[in-house]
């Protein structure tokens, strides 16, 4: 009986010290976490943040996310063979072309000046955007696709007999849209599947993203009061949501015209396309992954990020940023940052 004992106060003494070790040794050092980093570290008060994570899966179909992905970067499905999808949405570049106007801009503005072009927006996380294109011209991805792949100025296609003529022609999607569909081949399912390959473009895990699932020492004390004067200087009033902006259209200028004759220079301003009382909407932009994505604005015109930050706060909330206030909003945008298949977007 006695050895019986011995045994089991053993067993239990060993318990709680392996417990114990468990602990020491894998929950946070909270000797470290500063006491405003406690302001956002609980469940309740993080399930109230305007910033939802992005989810790090999505149900999406394997196969269709692969004849997509081929699609998507197939330059064949263009009149000239020159354009993909890939070519204004580099996925080593942001989902962006990262220039002012996309390579398309010049063909289009020399035959007609007055017809506005677009700086390009990042294609991750497009799916969770409410409508697409800075103005709201597509309401899906599915809409969106179709445009460039007829726009005269960019795929150029003038009818799908071309292109599907092409992948029917094509042994390997001939048999992968076989093996999904069951079906001739149709516009339809191109689009179908391209959509779903976009779909998958999701960039989950930022630093911020961790911090909000309850990582609390993902975040710099430096960098949450970032995001607490992001929050106090009102940028959350229309940079919210899973996506940090893409829901909701604004007006470009709020306090004062945006883009005045002469800010950015004359050659710029054609592409402004502001009316006399400045009254354009754009959709807000995401500011996931925003770190990447220079030049920013509907034209490409500001060309990095703190100078972005003191225009939005002049123009958009009527206030002049302080020079540290401005610099830790930046320090804060720096975190959201995802990775793409497991890995970080940021070149840092």
């Amino acid at each position: 009986m006695k050895n019986i004992l011995f045994i089991l106060t053993t067993v239990t003494a060993l318990s709680i010290t392996s417990a114990l070790f468990w602990k020491n040794t894998h929950s946070p050092d909270t000797s470290k976490i500063q006491p405003h980093q406690y302001a956002l570290f609980s469940n309740t008060s993080l399930n109230e943040e305007p910033i939802q994570p992005i989810p790090e899966t999505r149900p999406l179909n394997a196969q269709k996310v692969a004849l997509g992905n081929a699609l998507f970067h197939d330059k064949n499905l263009s009149k000239n063979k020159t354009l993909a999808c890939a070519t204004c949405h580099d996925l080593s570049k942001g989902g962006t072309d990262q220039l002012p106007l996309p390579i398309t801009a010049a063909a289009q503005q020399a035959k007609s000046s007055t017809l506005p072009v677009f700086n390009t927006p990042t294609i991750f996380n497009a799916s969770f955007n409410f409508m697409q294109t800075w103005k709201g011209t597509a309401k899906t991805l599915e809409e969106q696709i179709a445009i460039p792949l007829f726009n005269p100025f960019e795929m150029g296609n003038k009818s799908w007999a071309r292109i599907l003529n092409y992948i029917n022609q094509s042994p390997k999607y001939a048999s992968q849209f076989q093996a999904i569909y069951s079906e001739p081949v149709s516009s339809k399912h191109v689009i179908d599947a391209i959509a779903e390959f976009e779909r998958s473009l999701i960039t989950p895990n930022a630093l911020f993203d961790l911090y909000l699932k309850g990582d609390a020492l993902a975040l710099t004390p430096y960098e949450l009061e970032g995001y607490q004067l992001f929050k106090d200087r009102g940028c959350i009033s229309c940079h919210h949501g899973i996506n940090i902006g893409g829901n909701m259209f604004q007006r470009a200028g709020i306090f004062k015209p945006m883009f005045e004759k002469g800010v950015h220079g004359q050659e710029q301003h054609k592409n402004m396309i502001q009316t006399a009382d400045n009254q354009t909407l754009f959709k807000v932009p995401s500011l996931r992954n925003i770190a990447l994505t220079a030049p920013y604005f509907h034209n490409g015109s500001v060309e990095n990020l703190e100078e972005a930050i003191d225009l939005m706060a002049k123009h958009q909330l009527g206030i002049t940023l302080p020079i540290d206030e401005n610099n830790k909003i930046h320090a804060f945008l720096k975190t959201l940052t995802g990775q793409y298949q497991g890995k970080s977007l940021s070149d840092e």
